[in-house]
Protein backbone atom coordinates (compact mmCIF):
# COMPACT_ATOMS: atom_id res chain seq x y z
CA UNK A 1 0.00 0.00 0.00
CA UNK A 2 1.47 3.47 -1.18
CA UNK A 3 1.80 6.51 1.53
CA UNK A 4 -0.60 8.86 1.55
CA UNK A 5 0.56 11.76 0.15
CA UNK A 6 -0.76 14.53 2.49
CA UNK A 7 -0.24 14.84 5.88
CA UNK A 8 -3.04 13.46 6.64
CA UNK A 9 -3.61 10.19 9.09
CA UNK A 10 -5.45 7.44 9.51
CA UNK A 11 -7.72 7.56 12.32
CA UNK A 12 -6.98 5.68 15.28
CA UNK A 13 -10.25 3.50 14.94
CA UNK A 14 -8.70 2.07 12.06
CA UNK A 15 -5.16 1.07 13.58
CA UNK A 16 -6.27 -3.08 13.91
CA UNK A 17 -8.77 -4.49 11.56
CA UNK A 18 -9.01 -7.98 11.19
CA UNK A 19 -5.30 -8.98 12.94
CA UNK A 20 -3.78 -5.90 10.69
CA UNK A 21 -2.37 -2.76 11.96
CA UNK A 22 -2.80 -0.36 8.91
CA UNK A 23 -0.84 2.21 10.41
CA UNK A 24 2.08 -0.21 10.76
CA UNK A 25 1.72 -1.42 7.18
CA UNK A 26 1.95 2.02 6.05
CA UNK A 27 4.91 2.67 7.83
CA UNK A 28 6.86 -0.23 6.30
CA UNK A 29 5.58 0.71 3.15
CA UNK A 30 7.04 4.68 3.60
CA UNK A 31 9.96 2.81 5.00
CA UNK A 32 10.79 0.45 2.53
CA UNK A 33 10.07 2.72 -0.84
CA UNK A 34 12.76 5.88 0.88
CA UNK A 35 15.14 3.76 1.85
CA UNK A 36 17.38 0.29 1.82
CA UNK A 37 16.70 -3.11 3.61
CA UNK A 38 19.23 -2.73 6.15
CA UNK A 39 18.98 0.83 7.31
CA UNK A 40 18.52 1.53 11.10
CA UNK A 41 15.96 4.17 11.93
CA UNK A 42 15.56 6.20 14.75
CA UNK A 43 12.47 7.31 16.52
CA UNK A 44 12.40 10.93 15.40
CA UNK A 45 12.91 9.71 11.61
CA UNK A 46 9.93 7.72 11.79
CA UNK A 47 8.01 10.69 13.56
CA UNK A 48 9.15 12.54 10.84
CA UNK A 49 7.13 10.08 8.22
CA UNK A 50 4.44 11.99 8.87
CA UNK A 51 2.63 8.05 8.92
CA UNK A 52 1.91 8.09 12.64
CA UNK A 53 -1.14 9.97 13.37
CA UNK A 54 -0.28 13.24 15.39
CA UNK A 55 2.87 11.98 16.10
CA UNK A 56 1.50 9.48 18.83
CA UNK A 57 4.18 7.77 20.59
CA UNK A 58 1.98 5.15 21.61
CA UNK A 59 0.68 4.81 18.44
CA UNK A 60 4.22 4.69 16.94
CA UNK A 61 5.02 1.77 19.53
CA UNK A 62 2.42 -0.07 18.64
CA UNK A 63 3.32 0.00 14.93
CA UNK A 64 6.52 -0.07 15.22
CA UNK A 65 6.10 -3.42 17.91
CA UNK A 66 3.69 -5.19 15.05
CA UNK A 67 6.62 -4.64 12.86
CA UNK A 68 9.18 -6.67 15.17
CA UNK A 69 6.81 -9.49 15.95
CA UNK A 70 6.22 -9.74 11.75
CA UNK A 71 10.30 -9.99 12.02
CA UNK A 72 10.05 -6.65 9.10
CA UNK A 73 11.56 -4.33 11.49
CA UNK A 74 14.50 -5.62 13.83
CA UNK A 75 15.44 -4.00 17.31
CA UNK A 76 19.05 -2.35 17.23
CA UNK A 77 20.93 -0.89 19.97
CA UNK A 78 22.06 2.99 19.23
CA UNK A 79 25.48 5.06 20.20
CA UNK A 80 24.34 6.78 23.19
CA UNK A 81 21.86 4.17 25.11
CA UNK A 82 18.94 4.84 22.27
CA UNK A 83 17.25 2.02 20.13
CA UNK A 84 16.18 1.84 16.37
CA UNK A 85 14.73 -0.76 13.87
CA UNK A 86 16.58 -1.99 10.99
CA UNK A 87 14.59 -2.47 8.02
CA UNK A 88 13.98 -6.35 6.98
CA UNK A 89 13.23 -7.43 3.47
CA UNK A 90 9.83 -9.21 3.18
CA UNK A 91 11.71 -12.82 2.04
CA UNK A 92 13.59 -12.81 5.22
CA UNK A 93 10.69 -12.36 7.29
CA UNK A 94 8.90 -15.01 5.38
CA UNK A 95 11.44 -17.54 6.85
CA UNK A 96 10.16 -16.99 10.36
CA UNK A 97 6.79 -18.00 9.82
CA UNK A 98 5.65 -20.98 11.10
CA UNK A 99 8.49 -21.26 13.30
CA UNK A 100 8.64 -22.25 17.16
CA UNK A 101 10.08 -19.47 19.50
CA UNK A 102 13.24 -21.80 19.72
CA UNK A 103 13.79 -22.00 15.84
CA UNK A 104 13.06 -18.23 15.69
CA UNK A 105 15.77 -18.02 18.43
CA UNK A 106 18.39 -19.98 16.86
CA UNK A 107 17.80 -18.75 13.29
CA UNK A 108 18.68 -15.16 14.47
CA UNK A 109 21.36 -16.14 16.39
CA UNK A 110 22.33 -17.75 12.74
CA UNK A 111 21.62 -15.03 11.17
CA UNK A 112 23.15 -12.68 12.93
CA UNK A 113 26.61 -14.49 11.94
CA UNK A 114 26.68 -13.07 8.45
CA UNK A 115 28.91 -14.94 6.19
CA UNK A 116 31.25 -15.59 8.97
CA UNK A 117 29.19 -18.00 10.52
CA UNK A 118 28.45 -19.61 14.15
CA UNK A 119 29.83 -22.23 16.06
CA UNK A 120 27.37 -24.53 18.09
CA UNK A 121 28.95 -23.97 21.40
CA UNK A 122 28.58 -19.83 20.68
CA UNK A 123 24.77 -20.80 20.13
CA UNK A 124 24.22 -22.98 22.97
CA UNK A 125 25.52 -20.37 24.69
CA UNK A 126 23.38 -18.02 23.79
CA UNK A 127 20.31 -19.37 23.26
CA UNK A 128 21.26 -20.94 26.61
CA UNK A 129 19.17 -24.20 25.18
CA UNK A 130 19.73 -27.78 25.91
CA UNK A 131 21.80 -29.60 23.73
CA UNK A 132 18.62 -31.90 22.53
CA UNK A 133 16.71 -29.17 21.92
CA UNK A 134 19.29 -27.46 19.79
CA UNK A 135 20.04 -30.87 17.78
CA UNK A 136 15.81 -30.97 17.26
CA UNK A 137 15.88 -27.64 16.08
CA UNK A 138 19.12 -27.45 13.92
CA UNK A 139 17.67 -30.54 11.77
CA UNK A 140 14.01 -28.58 11.14
CA UNK A 141 15.82 -25.64 10.30
CA UNK A 142 18.64 -27.25 7.74
CA UNK A 143 15.21 -29.90 6.32
CA UNK A 144 13.52 -26.15 5.65
CA UNK A 145 16.34 -25.19 4.05
CA UNK A 146 17.23 -22.06 6.20
CA UNK A 147 20.10 -22.74 7.21
CA UNK A 148 23.45 -25.12 6.86
CA UNK A 149 26.59 -26.41 8.01
CA UNK A 150 29.67 -25.23 6.82
CA UNK A 151 33.69 -25.86 7.74
CA UNK A 152 36.02 -23.02 8.86
CA UNK A 153 40.08 -23.41 7.64
CA UNK A 154 41.29 -22.20 10.86
CA UNK A 155 38.88 -24.66 12.94
CA UNK A 156 38.51 -27.41 10.89
CA UNK A 157 37.12 -29.81 13.76
CA UNK A 158 34.28 -26.83 14.61
CA UNK A 159 30.78 -27.75 14.02
CA UNK A 160 29.45 -24.20 12.53
CA UNK A 161 26.20 -23.33 10.82
CA UNK A 162 25.39 -20.32 8.28
CA UNK A 163 22.15 -19.02 6.51
CA UNK A 164 21.05 -20.85 3.19
CA UNK A 165 21.20 -18.11 1.18
CA UNK A 166 24.99 -17.14 1.60
CA UNK A 167 27.99 -17.95 1.02
CA UNK A 168 31.23 -18.24 3.47
CA UNK A 169 33.08 -15.57 3.70
CA UNK A 170 36.88 -15.65 2.42
CA UNK A 171 38.38 -16.02 5.98
CA UNK A 172 35.98 -18.32 6.72
CA UNK A 173 36.95 -20.72 3.64
CA UNK A 174 40.26 -20.10 2.74
CA UNK A 175 39.92 -18.13 -0.13
CA UNK A 176 40.02 -19.52 -3.91
CA UNK A 177 42.71 -22.26 -3.26
CA UNK A 178 41.05 -24.28 -0.78
CA UNK A 179 37.90 -26.82 -1.26
CA UNK A 180 35.82 -27.66 1.40
CA UNK A 181 37.79 -26.58 3.81
CA UNK A 182 41.01 -28.34 2.67
CA UNK A 183 44.09 -26.54 0.49
CA UNK A 184 43.26 -27.45 -2.89
CA UNK A 185 47.45 -28.96 -3.27
CA UNK A 186 46.60 -30.32 -6.98
CA UNK A 187 45.20 -26.83 -8.63
CA UNK A 188 47.70 -24.86 -6.71
CA UNK A 189 50.49 -26.98 -8.05
CA UNK A 190 48.97 -26.64 -11.98
CA UNK A 191 48.19 -22.88 -11.33
CA UNK A 192 51.42 -22.25 -10.07
CA UNK A 193 53.38 -23.71 -13.36
CA UNK A 194 51.14 -22.44 -15.55
CA UNK A 195 51.51 -19.06 -14.19
CA UNK A 196 55.61 -19.72 -14.09
CA UNK A 197 55.81 -20.18 -17.25
CA UNK A 198 53.17 -17.33 -18.39
CA UNK A 199 55.60 -14.90 -16.89
CA UNK A 200 58.85 -16.41 -18.17
CA UNK A 201 57.30 -16.17 -21.61
CA UNK A 202 57.38 -12.42 -20.46
CA UNK A 203 60.61 -12.15 -18.50
CA UNK A 204 62.65 -12.86 -21.34
CA UNK A 205 63.64 -11.80 -24.94
CA UNK A 206 63.95 -14.59 -27.61
CA UNK A 207 66.94 -14.68 -29.64
CA UNK A 208 66.51 -16.46 -33.07
CA UNK A 209 69.27 -19.86 -33.59
CA UNK A 210 72.36 -18.02 -35.07
CA UNK A 211 72.30 -21.53 -37.54
CA UNK A 212 75.70 -22.36 -35.43
CA UNK A 213 75.98 -26.67 -35.95
CA UNK A 214 75.13 -28.91 -33.51
CA UNK A 215 78.65 -30.05 -31.73
CA UNK A 216 78.64 -32.21 -28.68
CA UNK A 217 78.27 -29.56 -25.15
CA UNK A 218 81.59 -28.40 -23.82
CA UNK A 219 82.17 -29.61 -20.41
CA UNK A 220 81.18 -26.11 -18.91
CA UNK A 221 77.46 -26.75 -20.32
CA UNK A 222 74.94 -28.89 -19.18
CA UNK A 223 74.41 -31.97 -20.97
CA UNK A 224 71.43 -32.28 -22.46
CA UNK A 225 68.47 -35.22 -22.31
CA UNK A 226 69.43 -37.81 -24.99
CA UNK A 227 66.81 -38.70 -27.44
CA UNK A 228 64.99 -41.18 -26.35
CA UNK A 229 64.04 -39.27 -23.04
CA UNK A 230 66.51 -41.28 -20.68
CA UNK A 231 64.78 -44.64 -21.56
CA UNK A 232 64.24 -46.56 -25.38
CA UNK A 233 60.91 -46.84 -25.71
CA UNK A 234 59.41 -46.15 -29.14
CA UNK A 235 59.34 -42.75 -30.61
CA UNK A 236 57.30 -41.24 -28.36
CA UNK A 237 60.17 -40.20 -26.41
CA UNK A 238 62.55 -38.86 -29.04
CA UNK A 239 59.62 -36.68 -30.13
CA UNK A 240 58.77 -35.13 -27.12
CA UNK A 241 63.15 -34.33 -26.61
CA UNK A 242 63.10 -33.02 -30.20
CA UNK A 243 59.97 -30.65 -29.56
CA UNK A 244 61.03 -29.42 -26.16
CA UNK A 245 62.63 -26.13 -27.45
CA UNK A 246 59.81 -25.89 -30.54
CA UNK A 247 62.50 -26.43 -33.27
CA UNK A 248 64.26 -29.31 -34.09
CA UNK A 249 67.99 -29.66 -33.38
CA UNK A 250 68.00 -25.87 -32.98
CA UNK A 251 67.02 -24.06 -29.45
CA UNK A 252 65.52 -21.13 -28.54
CA UNK A 253 67.84 -17.98 -26.81
CA UNK A 254 67.06 -15.99 -24.26
CA UNK A 255 68.38 -12.25 -22.85
CA UNK A 256 67.16 -10.35 -20.31
CA UNK A 257 64.96 -7.20 -20.95
CA UNK A 258 67.03 -3.69 -20.77
CA UNK A 259 66.89 -2.13 -17.35
CA UNK A 260 63.91 0.36 -16.74
CA UNK A 261 61.94 -2.12 -18.48
CA UNK A 262 58.30 -2.07 -17.10
CA UNK A 263 56.21 -4.34 -19.47
CA UNK A 264 56.68 -7.43 -16.91
CA UNK A 265 53.35 -9.09 -16.07
CA UNK A 266 51.48 -7.99 -13.40
CA UNK A 267 48.72 -9.63 -11.17
CA UNK A 268 46.08 -8.05 -13.35
CA UNK A 269 47.83 -8.87 -16.58
CA UNK A 270 48.26 -12.26 -15.17
CA UNK A 271 44.67 -13.24 -14.10
CA UNK A 272 43.68 -11.75 -17.27
CA UNK A 273 45.80 -14.52 -19.29
CA UNK A 274 44.29 -17.22 -17.07
CA UNK A 275 40.62 -16.18 -18.38
CA UNK A 276 41.30 -16.00 -21.67
CA UNK A 277 43.21 -19.25 -21.59
CA UNK A 278 40.59 -21.03 -19.29
CA UNK A 279 42.86 -23.56 -16.87
CA UNK A 280 40.13 -24.28 -15.31
CA UNK A 281 36.34 -24.00 -14.90
CA UNK A 282 36.06 -21.76 -11.68
CA UNK A 283 37.19 -18.09 -12.35
CA UNK A 284 39.91 -16.65 -9.95
CA UNK A 285 39.72 -13.45 -8.32
CA UNK A 286 42.24 -11.15 -8.80
CA UNK A 287 43.00 -10.95 -5.42
CA UNK A 288 43.47 -14.70 -5.36
CA UNK A 289 46.32 -14.83 -8.06
CA UNK A 290 47.82 -11.77 -5.98
CA UNK A 291 48.31 -14.20 -3.32
CA UNK A 292 49.59 -16.87 -5.34
CA UNK A 293 52.39 -14.19 -7.07
CA UNK A 294 53.32 -13.60 -3.42
CA UNK A 295 53.53 -16.99 -1.95
CA UNK A 296 55.92 -17.50 -5.45
CA UNK A 297 57.91 -15.03 -4.66
CA UNK A 298 58.50 -15.98 -1.11
CA UNK A 299 59.69 -19.36 -2.56
CA UNK A 300 62.15 -17.78 -4.22
CA UNK A 301 60.71 -18.37 -7.79
CA UNK A 302 59.69 -14.43 -9.06
CA UNK A 303 61.42 -10.90 -8.15
CA UNK A 304 58.80 -8.34 -7.42
CA UNK A 305 59.66 -5.08 -8.63
CA UNK A 306 57.48 -1.73 -8.23
CA UNK A 307 56.78 1.33 -11.22
CA UNK A 308 54.06 3.49 -11.08
CA UNK A 309 50.57 3.07 -13.33
CA UNK A 310 49.66 3.36 -16.19
CA UNK A 311 47.09 4.59 -18.52
CA UNK A 312 43.75 3.12 -16.24
CA UNK A 313 45.64 1.13 -13.89
CA UNK A 314 44.94 1.32 -10.44
CA UNK A 315 47.85 0.77 -7.77
CA UNK A 316 48.21 -2.13 -5.90
CA UNK A 317 49.91 -0.22 -3.31
CA UNK A 318 47.55 3.29 -2.56
CA UNK A 319 49.99 4.93 0.02
CA UNK A 320 52.69 4.26 -2.41
CA UNK A 321 50.94 4.77 -5.79
CA UNK A 322 52.76 1.55 -7.04
CA UNK A 323 52.18 -1.39 -9.28
CA UNK A 324 53.65 -4.70 -8.59
CA UNK A 325 55.08 -6.52 -11.55
CA UNK A 326 56.74 -9.95 -11.53
CA UNK A 327 59.61 -11.63 -13.28
CA UNK A 328 60.88 -15.23 -13.92
CA UNK A 329 64.42 -16.41 -12.57
CA UNK A 330 64.15 -19.18 -15.00
CA UNK A 331 64.29 -18.77 -18.72
CA UNK A 332 61.11 -20.93 -20.99
CA UNK A 333 63.73 -23.70 -21.77
CA UNK A 334 65.27 -23.98 -18.10
CA UNK A 335 61.64 -24.40 -16.82
CA UNK A 336 60.68 -26.92 -19.96
CA UNK A 337 63.59 -28.78 -18.65
CA UNK A 338 62.45 -28.61 -14.89
CA UNK A 339 59.00 -30.08 -15.84
CA UNK A 340 60.38 -32.73 -17.92
CA UNK A 341 62.85 -34.00 -15.28
CA UNK A 342 59.59 -33.60 -13.06
CA UNK A 343 57.20 -35.63 -14.81
CA UNK A 344 59.92 -38.66 -15.40
CA UNK A 345 60.20 -39.02 -11.66
CA UNK A 346 56.63 -39.78 -11.67
CA UNK A 347 57.65 -42.52 -15.28
CA UNK A 348 56.24 -45.70 -14.88
CA UNK A 349 59.95 -47.27 -16.07
CA UNK A 350 62.46 -47.60 -13.46
CA UNK A 351 65.33 -46.45 -15.89
CA UNK A 352 63.60 -43.21 -16.67
CA UNK A 353 63.26 -42.58 -12.74
CA UNK A 354 66.57 -43.39 -11.90
CA UNK A 355 67.49 -40.71 -14.73
CA UNK A 356 65.15 -37.93 -13.18
CA UNK A 357 66.56 -38.41 -9.50
CA UNK A 358 70.06 -38.59 -10.27
CA UNK A 359 70.11 -35.09 -13.02
CA UNK A 360 67.76 -33.57 -9.95
CA UNK A 361 70.26 -34.47 -7.10
CA UNK A 362 73.28 -33.09 -9.33
CA UNK A 363 71.45 -29.65 -10.28
CA UNK A 364 71.22 -29.61 -6.59
CA UNK A 365 74.71 -30.40 -5.80
CA UNK A 366 75.87 -27.85 -8.81
CA UNK A 367 79.16 -27.38 -10.02
CA UNK A 368 82.38 -28.55 -8.72
CA UNK A 369 84.90 -31.16 -7.51
CA UNK A 370 83.87 -34.23 -9.38
CA UNK A 371 80.96 -33.03 -10.63
CA UNK A 372 82.86 -31.33 -13.27
CA UNK A 373 83.60 -35.19 -14.49
CA UNK A 374 81.29 -35.95 -17.49
CA UNK A 375 80.46 -39.11 -16.19
CA UNK A 376 78.61 -37.22 -12.76
CA UNK A 377 76.37 -35.17 -15.28
CA UNK A 378 75.90 -38.17 -17.78
CA UNK A 379 72.54 -39.21 -17.80
CA UNK A 380 73.32 -42.69 -18.76
CA UNK A 381 75.82 -42.77 -16.04
CA UNK A 382 73.41 -45.95 -14.75
CA UNK A 383 73.88 -47.66 -18.44
CA UNK A 384 77.42 -46.87 -18.68
CA UNK A 385 80.01 -49.95 -19.09
CA UNK A 386 81.79 -52.42 -21.39
CA UNK A 387 80.04 -53.79 -23.90
CA UNK A 388 76.73 -51.71 -23.58
CA UNK A 389 75.65 -49.16 -25.87
CA UNK A 390 77.14 -46.60 -23.55
CA UNK A 391 81.00 -47.23 -22.30
CA UNK A 392 84.10 -45.24 -21.92
CA UNK A 393 85.63 -46.19 -24.83
CA UNK A 394 82.80 -44.91 -27.44
CA UNK A 395 82.51 -41.66 -25.36
CA UNK A 396 83.04 -38.84 -27.20
CA UNK A 397 83.06 -36.46 -24.28
CA UNK A 398 85.55 -37.46 -21.66
CA UNK A 399 88.79 -36.95 -24.15
CA UNK A 400 87.91 -33.49 -25.06
CA UNK A 401 87.38 -32.82 -21.10
CA UNK A 402 90.47 -34.09 -20.19
CA UNK A 403 92.11 -32.44 -23.13
CA UNK A 404 90.77 -29.33 -21.77
CA UNK A 405 90.84 -29.48 -18.16
CA UNK A 406 95.28 -30.20 -18.92
CA UNK A 407 95.41 -27.04 -21.47
CA UNK A 408 93.94 -25.29 -18.42
CA UNK A 409 96.10 -26.51 -16.05
CA UNK A 410 99.30 -25.90 -18.43
CA UNK A 411 98.15 -22.04 -18.63
CA UNK A 412 97.61 -22.04 -15.25
CA UNK A 413 100.89 -23.17 -14.47
CA UNK A 414 102.66 -21.22 -17.28
CA UNK A 415 100.93 -17.79 -15.30
CA UNK A 416 102.99 -18.70 -12.47
CA UNK A 417 105.88 -19.96 -13.81
CA UNK A 418 106.87 -19.03 -17.25
CA UNK A 419 110.59 -19.85 -17.01
CA UNK A 420 110.36 -22.93 -15.87
CA UNK A 421 107.13 -24.05 -18.15
CA UNK A 422 109.48 -23.74 -21.10
CA UNK A 423 111.84 -26.16 -19.57
CA UNK A 424 108.86 -28.52 -18.44
CA UNK A 425 107.36 -28.32 -22.14
CA UNK A 426 110.87 -29.54 -23.44
CA UNK A 427 111.30 -32.44 -20.69
CA UNK A 428 107.33 -33.23 -21.83
CA UNK A 429 108.29 -33.27 -25.88
CA UNK A 430 111.34 -35.15 -25.41
CA UNK A 431 109.68 -37.70 -23.34
CA UNK A 432 106.77 -38.14 -25.77
CA UNK A 433 108.89 -38.51 -28.54
CA UNK A 434 111.48 -41.51 -26.49
CA UNK A 435 107.94 -43.18 -25.63
CA UNK A 436 106.83 -42.84 -29.48
CA UNK A 437 110.54 -44.32 -30.36
CA UNK A 438 110.03 -47.45 -27.46
CA UNK A 439 106.38 -47.97 -29.48
CA UNK A 440 108.18 -48.57 -33.11
CA UNK A 441 111.15 -50.70 -31.82
CA UNK A 442 109.16 -52.77 -29.87
CA UNK A 443 106.44 -53.19 -32.96
CA UNK A 444 109.32 -54.16 -35.12
CA UNK A 445 110.56 -56.40 -32.24
CA UNK A 446 107.09 -58.01 -32.44
CA UNK A 447 106.91 -58.33 -36.40
CA UNK A 448 110.30 -59.82 -36.22
CA UNK A 449 109.72 -62.62 -33.78
CA UNK A 450 105.79 -63.03 -35.86
CA UNK A 451 108.10 -64.08 -38.87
Amino acid sequence: MAPPKSTASPAPASLIRGGRNRVADSLYEWCRKNYDFGYVFTQEELLQSNIIPNRDINVLLTSVQHLVVSHLFKLHDRQGGTIGWELIAQEKAQNYQNLSRDEQMVLMIVEGAGTSGIWTKTIKWRSQLHARVLERVYKLLETKGLIKPMKHVKNPGRKMYILAGLEPSEDATGGAWFSDGQLDVGLLQFMTRAVEMHIANQSWATVEPDGLENQPPSPGQKRKAPADSFEDHGDEGSKTAKTAEGQKGKASKYQPFDVGYTNYPTARTVTKHILEKQYITTILPQNAVAQLLEVMVYDGVLVKMLRSPQGDEFPDDVSTNKVAMYRSFKTPAELRAQYFVQGGKTSSHERTRKAAYRKAELEEVGRGGTSEVPCMQCPAFDICGDGGPVNVVTCQYFDQWYVQVREADREADVAKHPAKDKARNKEIDAAGKQKENERASSKIEIELDDD
